[in-house]
């Protein structure tokens, strides 16, 4: 026991006796880190793209949503759409996928891409192979690739808010698609504001001791 908490908690002082390894432990408050994460507006003539892939059960009833706004934070197009099951990783591919065919349909060639998986970040600058089960979407976002300028960025969950509610909402709600503000529900709209005001999400971590 006394290796274990030195190995989650290194730094801590573990008392060898186990009862006061226990009143250690029952009095132990973990020392709390918050960052602020913030929406960040696309440069002049570039727009940006938010996705997220959601699993419920992973595998598990499975969901994409995406959003692409414009250097105001205006929102151009979003989609939430149901898919065939499958895990987290493959529902954050074919979000992505199928958020570089918009934004090639809507003649969209400047895009910044952001994700909260590290992982497809990673697969997609090609610094990281990709697993086996989703070599075939990666392959495609490559090709759709080179037919863009396109830059990855990873962001926190917590600044991805709006293609988290949009991948939610189709397994809760069903598919839908937004060509403007005023299609969408009312929960996307006011993240859409408060992202445009920058107002800031905390993230909240353990920090180590």
């Amino acid at each position: 026991m006394q290796a274990l908490v030195q190995l989650k908690k290194p730094g801590l002082h573990v008392p060898h006796k186990w009862l006061d390894l226990l009143t250690m432990m029952e009095q132990y408050t973990p020392r709390l880190k918050y960052d602020k994460v913030l929406w960040e507006f696309p440069s002049r003539g570039w727009i940006k793209v938010n996705m997220d892939g959601a699993c419920r059960g992973n595998p598990g009833r499975s969901s994409i949503g995406f959003c692409i706004r414009d250097e105001v934070g205006d929102l151009i197009y979003a989609e939430r759409r149901e898919i065939s099951e499958g895990t987290n990783n493959e529902s954050e591919a074919v979000a992505i996928v199928e958020a570089l065919k918009m934004c090639k349909n809507l003649n969209y060639f400047q895009i910044w891409l952001q994700t909260d998986s590290m992982l497809l970040k990673n697969i997609i600058e090609e610094s990281w192979k990709p697993p086996w089960y989703i070599t075939e979407h990666v392959e495609e976002i490559l090709r759709l690739k080179e037919q863009s300028i396109i830059k990855v960025t990873h962001i926190f969950r917590e600044g991805n808010t709006l293609a988290d509610h949009l991948a939610n909402y189709a397994l809760d709600e069903g598919n839908t698609e937004c060509h403007g503000f005023w299609d969408m529900d009312s929960k996307g709209r006011r993240i859409i504001n408060e992202d445009k005001m920058q107002c800031p999400y905390i993230r909240v971590k353990v920090a180590r001791n």
